[in-house]
């Protein structure tokens, strides 16, 4: 059975968000490149996001600095 992706909208540690696309389910941890060779983890929800980000969903920061 093939998975759906989604689209989800982290706020990243420099407090810019990046829409990214997955196919992880809820819960999951994924590893997002930023710019400049960096990787930051963020796990998915299925708390769906409104205003400039609709249709995405929220992915929230799974390490904290």
């Amino acid at each position: 059975m093939e998975r759906i992706a989604r689209w989800y909208t982290p706020l990243t540690a420099d407090a810019h968000p990046e829409r990214f696309a997955s196919s992880e389910p809820a819960g999951a941890v994924v590893a997002v490149l930023r710019p400049g060779g960096r990787t930051e983890r963020f796990r998915l929800t299925d708390m769906p996001l409104y205003g400039p980000h609709r249709g995405t969903f929220a992915a929230e920061p799974a390490d904290y600095l």
